[in-house]
């Protein structure tokens, strides 16, 4: 038995999100979980408290911001979502660009 197509829910609101078609959806995606590492890393079962506490969120800052740049780079290809793939693109390099900061000032301000 095959879904009946219906005419009136194949476009707008109701369509289907398929990936292809939503990269800059994916892209602010990971730049909201990158905001939120620090927290999503807390879900995770901690083995070593340093590498736990201190190194995972940074690391997941980096990569989910990374992913949603490429996701961003990705989704401008595709002309009817341009704009908000702009948007992930420099809301990710921001995420990456203040993260990078952070990381030199906390090696500048630790002794030894």
């Amino acid at each position: 038995m095959k879904p009946i197509q219906l005419p009136h829910y194949t476009e707008g609101e109701y369509g289907a999100l398929d990936l292809p078609d939503a990269w800059h959806a994916a892209s602010l995606a990971c730049f909201a979980a990158s905001l939120g590492a620090r927290f999503l890393v807390q879900l995770l079962p901690v083995g070593n408290a340093y590498f736990g506490r201190v190194f995972l969120p940074g690391l997941a800052v980096f990569t989910l911001a990374g992913l949603g740049l490429l996701f961003g780079l990705i989704g401008m290809r595709k002309p009817h979502a341009r704009g908000l793939a702009k948007v992930g693109v420099f809301l990710n390099v921001t995420v990456l660009v203040l993260g990078g900061l952070a990381v030199a000032a906390f090696f500048y301000i630790l002794p030894g």
